[in-house]
């Protein structure tokens, strides 16, 4: 998961609520903390490292409000343990829940993944010197999870149509039909290196071909060289049309937290992205009355 230290913002209210969530964890679960604890993206959960036994594993304490906490995201690390096989990745060994007020915690004991993230944030600002194999390893892994089986499902085609339309302008046709389970946040903090896993599985299932590349080339493009990995070792995946619509999802999705003040530094990166894949390629069956709109004034294409 993306990790921010917790000396960033100490004393805050929900902060404070999730060190003592992480303190309830640790006692129910008869463990002890090694290091400091991290929390996740926007505050959503707080992480360590813990020691059971005489082994180290890790703890992950997320919450959420009561009518939010069900769902696919809600149990995606566990259902990643018992579903995925031939990808490297977090076990999980035990949750517990429970309800304090109008949140719900979920505590989840973890294996600790060997190595170490591959970037501190999820946007890469700087080349990986990754060597063939851990792309090769990346490569294969991502293989054998399209080979899952699974109805999991944490992306809306309406929605992913609805925001490609309204930063972009086009209204495309999204079959869900030919989706394939894809990791969902593929991102550079959840990649490990020294070895290769994949960590942060809560989002995991059912998304359009080319759904992690496109995830991951998002990330990527302020660093050409990782860029042009990707380019090239998921070319099919990427210019396939679940591809093509992935990647213009996945940069409504950048600028949207661009927007927020997260990774503004990418953005003029994100729109010539954007205009190279529109200039080149609009996939798939548009609506008559777009396709008609489009006719008459191929700017807003």
């Amino acid at each position: 998961m993306t990790t921010v230290d917790m000396a960033i913002s100490p004393g805050t209210a929900l902060r404070a609520v999730l060190r003592m969530a992480h303190s309830r964890a640790l006692a129910e679960l008869g463990l002890d903390a090694i290091g400091r604890a991290r929390f996740g993206w926007r505050d959503r959960s707080i992480g360590s490292a813990v020691e059971h036994g005489g082994s180290r594993h890790w703890l992950r304490v997320v919450w959420a409000r009561r009518e939010q906490a069900r769902g696919d995201w809600w149990t995606g690390n566990r259902d990643a343990s018992s579903a995925i096989r031939d990808v490297t990745k977090p076990r999980v060994l035990d949750a517990r829940a429970w309800e304090e007020g109008p949140l719900v915690y979920r505590a989840e004991l973890m294996t600790l993944l060997p190595g170490r993230p591959c970037a501190s944030t999820a946007v890469l600002d700087r080349a990986p010197a990754l060597d063939d194999a851990w792309w090769e390893e990346l490569e294969r892994s991502l293989a054998a999870l399209s080979d899952t089986t699974t109805d999991r499902s944490v992306l809306d085609p309406a929605i992913m149509r609805r925001r490609i339309s309204v930063f972009f302008g086009i209204d495309m046709d999204i079959d869900r039909a030919q989706w394939l389970p894809a990791h969902g946040d593929l991102h550079w903090n959840n990649l490990h290196r020294d070895p290769f896993a994949i960590a942060d599985w809560e989002a995991w299932g059912l998304a359009p071909q080319g759904y992690d590349a496109a995830f991951l080339l998002g990330h990527s493009l302020a660093v050409p060289d990782a860029a042009g990995q990707i380019r090239r070792r998921f070319r099919a995946d990427l210019e396939s049309d679940g591809g093509v619509i992935s990647q213009l999802y996945v940069m409504t999705k950048l600028l949207t937290r661009a927007d927020a003040g997260e990774h503004t530094e990418i953005v003029p990166f994100i729109h010539r992205h954007v205009g190279r894949l529109l200039g080149t390629r609009i996939p798939l069956s548009r609506t008559s009355s777009r396709r008609d709109t489009a006719a008459t004034h191929p700017e807003g294409a």
